[in-house]
């Protein structure tokens, strides 16, 4: 009988360690390093004569998404997009993503977000305007961990691992984060309409799912008047 206690308890510590090393709940355990960051993504592999290679920076995305057990469909292959937000800092700064559904005739949207590990989705918010409400939005990560940034959550202190770009620090006005984690399967939301967020990937990565209303990118404001999107 204590052979077999034993046993079942050494069975749960590992299972806790694989969570933890896999990028378990985020309230438990800070994500372990990926085998992504180790390759140390460094801007001039995704620039050839100063100018973005949409390319290469999907196939980092599709790299990433291997490493996270994401599955790669046609469809994502054929119709992902991906921005530097015009800023060159790819990949500290910038995203992938498709629309799974974007139509306004009943206000369907469906979106992919791709982020790179360590990598930030610039702050932005989104207004109302072009006869369109200004969007809510929720997030669901589905491989991977994201911080989520706003107005509500925990003070940003309480993840001294997750760092904002030297480059973005002076446009930041929001510092409350709530980790979206896979693991969990939580629901993050924005929190109220026209409030400035933004994110920041895991070690890992991070491939998360945003629920919103439809919306125009005519109606997207950033913080960082040098964004070009």
């Amino acid at each position: 009988m204590r052979n077999t206690i034993l046993s079942i308890a050494l069975a749960g510590l590992a299972l806790y360690l694989s969570a933890c090393a896999s990028g378990g709940n985020s309230q438990t355990c800070e994500p372990a390093k990926a085998s992504m960051e180790t390759k140390k993504l460094t801007k001039d592999m995704f620039y050839k004569n100063g100018k973005f290679d949409e390319a290469a920076a999907k196939q980092a995305y599709f790299d990433m998404m291997e490493n996270l057990g994401y599955p790669i469909s046609d469809n994502l292959r054929e119709n992902m997009w991906v921005s530097d937000f015009g800023l060159g800092e790819f990949p500290e700064v910038g995203m992938g993503g498709i629309f799974w559904a974007h139509e306004n005739e009943h206000g369907v949207f469906g979106h992919e977000i791709f982020l790179l590990p360590n990598q930030m989705l610039i702050e932005h918010w989104h207004v109302a305007g072009n006869n369109l409400p200004a969007k809510n939005e929720c997030w669901h990560a589905r491989a991977g961990v994201s911080y989520c940034f706003g107005e509500n959550g925990e003070d940003a202190s309480k993840y001294p691992n997750v760092k904002v770009p030297e480059s973005q620090k002076k446009f930041i006005t929001v510092n409350k984060v709530t980790p979206a984690c896979s693991k969990k399967g939580n629901v993050v939301w924005m929190g109220r309409l026209e409030s400035r967020h933004y994110q920041i990937a895991g070690p890992e990565g991070a491939v998360v799912t945003e629920y919103g209303a439809f919306h125009s990118n005519d109606n997207n404001r950033y913080t960082n008047p040098d964004v070009k999107f």
